[in-house]
């Protein structure tokens, strides 16, 4: 088990530091750190100071625009842009900045969120150009149309993943550790065919791993790729929940049986029953304590108030879900955590599941929730797609993401804060789960510009 156990981010900071770190003294914080680290310590707070010092490298990583390089981002695709338009953001909370060494710098993925969050910016863009803002309807809502309770939907996808060593993190000859993500055939994946895994693996994944991964250990060479190729029919059932079909549908609640137990339990640091959380659960459980109109009053909640939002690296917020909940803000994954805890302080058994988004055309990193009903098992939620399609006025299509999953998607991580087998050395990239890879030589780990990944689409096609 690797040292860097993140349950120990629960532990506050002492005050001192937190208030070096918020003020963008970097430096001065890790000072007060390793001054602390040489002296007597508790192991929980050694832990958690340990665990700082990785979070501020995260942070320096993340935030890299000073405010000129940030205006200049966003001129370059609306000229007009500006100055007192920049702070405002900031004032309106659409745009996320730190402080460091006195000066705001803002995250390397703002001016993405801008553009794909808010529709004023993609319209200002479109008339700078001259050109006009189409929704252009995709995989998903083709699979929509005259789609029935019960009836399966289906996708065969065969991509292939590679993780190549960069020349910041290229030692030629030196013996390096890759994990590159890899799917076991659970749940909805059916007929896998496992067609490339190159240069020959030191371990492949079983069906139990949390984080299932093909296990590469040898000499980095320089071109060498970590190549996994596959092909799968993702096979689904559509379970509909929309308000309509609830209204004829009995109460559930039923006691949940022991083997789900786990899935009603806290997970330190994200999901944690915090006082915040637990009295916004009151204001969202049923009072008649129907699970399903709990879980829906859950999402309605999350995909009505929180925006979608490119955030830094999830090793560099303490409380994922409580994050999400107190800023309303957070990509998919942070969503999803935040349902995830809701659902679980409510008594309703939840869990994650994340991978790869895999529609024609467009592949990425991708992370959604599940949830128990007494009548009905497991089904799924994607809280920020159903976002997505309740703030452009697709109803339809918000309703399907209450209860289901589309086929377009590779399921690989079933698990959260597992362990990578086997465990890395040092502190993994994404400490939460594994969509991209890892890397590390035996005395240090890679990170950022070290190693990239990249997916290629094969062939994606609905079935």
């Amino acid at each position: 088990m690797s040292k860097y156990n993140l349950k120990y981010l629960a532990v506050p900071l002492p005050e001192d530091i937190m208030k070096e770190k918020w003020s963008g003294h970097f430096d001065r914080a890790r000072n007060l750190i390793e001054r602390r680290l040489e002296g007597e310590l508790t192991e929980a707070m050694r832990s958690r100071l340990e665990l700082e010092l990785v979070n501020l490298r995260h942070l320096e990583k993340c935030y890299i625009y000073t405010e000129a390089e940030a205006l200049e981002q966003i001129r370059g695709r609306i000229p007009s842009f500006a100055v007192e338009e920049l702070k405002e953001l900031r004032l309106d909370n659409k745009v996320d900045f730190i402080y460091l060494d006195e000066e705001p710098r803002y995250l390397r993925s703002f001016c993405g969120t801008l553009f794909n969050v808010y529709p004023e910016f993609r319209k200002r863009e479109a008339e700078a150009l001259g050109e006009n803002v189409v929704y252009e309807p995709d995989a998903v809502d083709e699979l929509l149309e005259n789609l029935s309770d019960g009836q399966d939907t289906s996708a065969h996808i065969h991509i292939r993943h590679q993780l190549n060593l960069e020349a910041t993190g290229l030692e030629e000859g030196r013996k390096v550790r890759v994990h590159v993500p890899l799917p076991v055939q659970r749940q909805q994946i059916h007929n896998l065919q496992v067609l490339t895994v190159s240069p020959e693996p030191a371990a492949l994944p079983s069906l139990d791993d949390g984080y299932p991964s093909a296990y590469f250990e040898g000499p980095a060479m320089k071109g060498q790729s970590y190549t996994v190729e596959y092909a799968f029919d993702h096979v689904t059932k559509y379970t509909d929940l929309s308000y309509g079909a609830m209204k004829g549908m009995e109460k559930e609640y039923a006691p949940v049986p022991a083997e789900l137990h786990p899935f009603l339990e806290e997970q330190l640091p994200h999901i944690q029953f915090t006082p915040y959380l637990k009295e916004l659960a009151k204001e969202l459980v049923d009072k008649d304590g129907d699970m399903l109109k709990t879980a829906r009053n859950i999402y309605d909640y999350i995909t009505t108030k929180v925006m979608y939002r490119f955030t830094r690296d999830y090793a560099a917020i303490d409380n994922l879900s409580e994050y999400c909940a107190i800023n309303q803000r957070g990509d998919c994954g942070i969503q999803a955590l935040l349902f995830i805890t809701l659902c679980r302080i409510c008594g309703i058994p939840a869990q994650w599941q994340s991978g790869i988004d895999a529609k024609p055309g467009s592949i990425g990193q991708h992370d959604w929730a599940m949830f128990w009903l007494p009548s009905k098992g497991w089904l799924y939620s994607d809280l920020s797609y159903g976002g997505a399609a309740y703030r452009r006025g697709h109803m339809k299509r918000w309703e399907y993401f209450f209860g289901n999953a589309d086929p377009y998607r590779i399921p690989i991580n079933n698990q959260f804060q597992a362990e990578l087998i086997p465990a890395k050395e040092f502190p993994r990239e994404d400490p939460c789960d594994n969509q991209c890879g890892e890397a590390e030589y035996m005395d240090r780990g890679l990170y950022g510009n070290d190693w990239s990944c990249s997916y290629t689409e094969i062939d994606i096609h609905r079935i």
